[in-house]
Formats: C-alpha cells, structure tokens, sequence
C-alpha cells in the first residue's frame, strides 16, 4: 500500500533521469573517455523509494518540456526526485509541481557567488579571481600554487593534474582549456594544501550531518574527472578526524548549508588546510546518491558510488531509510505529510 497526502490522495514520484547528465561537460574535453551512468543512477534512486514504500516511477527528461509535461500528468506525479539541472527546476518552479532539493535561489549561482555568500557570512573559503577568457585573467593577487576550474562545473569536469598552477606562466593554458572547450568562465583560487573532506547534509527545517567522508588520492595530486568517476579514490568514512575537528568542520559545513539556504539535501566539499581550518569549496546541490558501483561483464564501469552513498551506509542507512529521509524532507517542506505507514514493497 502506497504511501499518502494529507486527504488520503495517493502519492506518485517522479524520478527524472537524463542522459549524460553527469558527464556533459566532460564529454566536451574527452567524449572517449566517459560513462554514462545516468539511466543506472535514477533507477537505484527508483528502487530505494520503492524499497522505502512510496508509489514511483521513472521519467525520462524530454528536450521539449511539453512531453514532460504530458508525461508527468499521464502518471499523476505528486513530487519529483532527481531534478538535476537549472532547466528542470525553472520546468518544475514554472508549473509549481513539488520536488525534492535546493531552488532557483541557489541552484542558478555559479560557485564564485557562492563562495561570496559563504565569505560575507565569515566563513573561511580561498581567495579567487574569475576569468573570462586567457586574454583577459584580471591581475592575480593570490597566493601561489592555484587551482583552476570551470565556475559552473559539476563531476570533477575538465579537471586534471594541470590544473593546480604553480606559476603564471602556466594558467593561460589551463584557462583555455575552461573557457574554450567546456565553455565557462575559469574560478582561480588558491590552491589549499590539506586533506579533501566533504560533508553530506540531509533535511531543511532540522538538518542531519552525515559521517564525513574523506577522500585520499591513489595515484594523482586532485581528484581528478577519471580519478573520482571511475571509483579510484581511497575512501575513509568516518574520516579520520579528532572530535574538535569532525565537530568544527560539521559546524562550519551545517553553517554553510543554512547561509546558502540548500534545501532538503547536499554535500558541501571542503579541504581541511594544514593550519587546521576547513576551506569551503563547493556545495554540491546534486549530489552523487548512489549507494554502490557496478561494473558490467566485461568489467565496465556501470555506475558509480556517490560520496553522500558511502556517508549513509556509515550513518547505518539502508538506501531505502537514506534516499526515503531526502524524500520526507520535501514532503515535509510543502507541507504534503503523510498519513498512512505503508507496507514495504517487496521487489
């Protein structure tokens, strides 16, 4: 029995699934180098909802909005999971169709706006420039080595090695690289040596930190495109942390998730500096939720492990308990509660 609304109206997720939503940038810099995980992805997100009691279904976003649209009114959508781009939030903002994650608020700023936001608030993030083309990189008053990157990118996209700059004449390079190929302005900040953490957050009125995970470097200096999507990291969550250090880097991320008014879940990426401060980096408003990978037959790689995944299970989540409490967030939000407990769907 599916779970309901407020009235006893029936409640139906959407999951939206796009192809190569997690690899559109990249695919611009190597297009033979790249998976695509997408349809992998919503469908896990499909099975823990389904694993969590709720009615769904998966839609596959259109490039007309009208087929959407139609889709989404066939199946009698009551909220939708997995909207992952400005386009699809501005589609669901437009027809007020609820769905789960940040708003227009947050998820049209590029990571120079956020990281202004985070810095007006006091809270510690490296210093930056923004480029528009390597003809044009304002005079750099940074502290050296930088590191370069697209200022809307998502997926470790167009990262690589060359991308930490140890002396100017290097950046044009790397610039080029940005704003030509993948087509965004650069972000130049400095580069902070120290340990790569990042912090998932679940909830909006009450948020829930999860274990902070820690990425270690296997055989590269970044976490770079390959590095990080074919599951090439060493992973430790819990991090290994102090107490005053997992508390103050959950406090600093909690304090940035609520500056910057994310909404129901997202992970905020930081570097913990060699002088003990956690950096902010970026917030991340669609999050890698998956909560495994996979490879096929031939040893392929299918899909691949979220960071917010690896956080969960160490919370002790089953998918279902984690990608459901994302769910109840946005309920709880629109003021949509539920009043039945059903019975868990058995597969």
């Amino acid at each position: 029995m599916p779970k309901k609304y407020k009235g006893g109206m029936n409640m139906k997720v959407g999951v939206f699934w796009r192809k190569y939503r997690n690899v559109e940038q990249q695919m611009r810099i190597t297009p033979d180098k790249i998976y695509d995980d997408a349809y992998e992805e919503a469908y896990h997100h499909y099975s823990a909802l389904r694993e969590a009691g709720y009615d769904a279904c998966l839609l596959e976003w259109k490039r007309d909005p009208r087929e959407t649209l139609r889709d989404i009114r066939k199946e009698n959508i009551s909220i939708v999971f997995n909207a992952s781009s400005l386009k699809e939030v501005a589609f669901l903002e437009t027809f007020g169709i609820p769905y789960v994650g940040s708003g227009i608020d947050l998820v049209p700023m590029n990571k120079a706006k956020r990281k202004e936001i985070v810095a007006y608030n006091r809270l510690p993030t490296p210093r930056f420039v923004v480029a528009s083309d390597p003809n044009n990189i304002p005079d750099i008053n940074l502290r050296y080595p930088l590191f370069v990157k697209p200022i809307e990118g998502r997926g470790s996209a167009g990262i690589t090695e060359e991308n930490i700059i140890y002396r100017y004449e290097d950046l044009p390079k790397v610039v080029r690289k940005i704003t030509e190929k993948i087509g965004q302005k650069a972000l130049i900040e400095e580069y902070i040596e120290g340990r790569e953490i990042t912090v998932g957050i679940i909830g909006y009125k009450d948020p829930m930190v999860l274990p902070i995970v820690e990425i270690e470097y296997n055989d590269t200096k970044t976490n770079t495109f390959e590095h990080k999507m074919y599951d090439r990291e060493k992973i430790h969550c819990p991090a290994r942390l102090t107490r005053d250090e997992e508390k103050l880097v959950k406090d600093t991320a909690l304090k940035i998730y609520r500056v910057l008014n994310a909404k129901d879940y997202s992970r905020i990426d930081m570097i913990l500096g060699k002088d003990g401060i956690p950096y902010f980096l970026e917030i991340n408003t669609f999050a890698g939720l998956t909560t495994d990978s996979g490879r096929d037959e031939n040893g392929k790689m299918k899909i691949h492990h979220g960071y917010m995944g690896y956080a969960a299970k160490a919370a002790g989540m089953t998918r279902g308990e984690f990608i459901g409490k994302i769910l109840e967030s946005a309920i709880e939000r629109y003021g949509l509660g539920q009043i039945e407990k059903p019975l868990t769907y058995i597969s």
